[in-house]
């Protein structure tokens, strides 16, 4: 297994069980990526294409159900952190599109994936994280 692999750790929780357990859930899914991006076979590549279409639909579903929760509380970015999801879901599908256009890396992808999501959910998730509380 690739050294890249992501460890969950309680620091990155936000202290709400339902989002908790879908952002340890997206780590699941990048590091099947990154075991996936070690084998550079088609029939790799072409699995890692429907693993990551997977992981995509699912952070869309996580972002959606997130901000319904966040709704519910007098968060006052909701706003911005409703962008900074939507923004990273076209940078996902545009980085999506050059990996199946052969100019993006399996692992280059999943690095991708990873840094965007342990930063989103170690500060601006971690924002949000006093309002659920209450």
């Amino acid at each position: 297994m690739s050294a890249e692999v992501v460890v969950w750790d309680e620091a990155f929780s936000v202290g709400f069980p339902a989002i908790d357990e879908q952002h340890k859930k997206l780590v699941d899914m990048i590091n099947e990526l990154f075991q996936l991006s070690e084998n550079g076979s088609n029939e790799a590549k072409s699995y890692f294409a429907k693993a990551f279409s997977k992981a995509g639909e699912y952070a869309q579903t996580h972002f959606h159900d997130e901000e319904e929760y966040i709704k519910k509380t007098d968060y006052p970015s909701l706003a911005e952190h409703k962008k900074e999801h939507a923004s990273f879901m076209t940078e996902v599908w545009n980085e999506f599109s050059l990996f199946n256009k052969g100019n993006e890396s399996p692992a280059g992808l999943a690095g991708f994936l990873k840094k965007w999501l342990l930063n989103h959910i170690a500060v601006t998730d971690k924002q949000y994280a006093p309002y659920l509380a209450n």
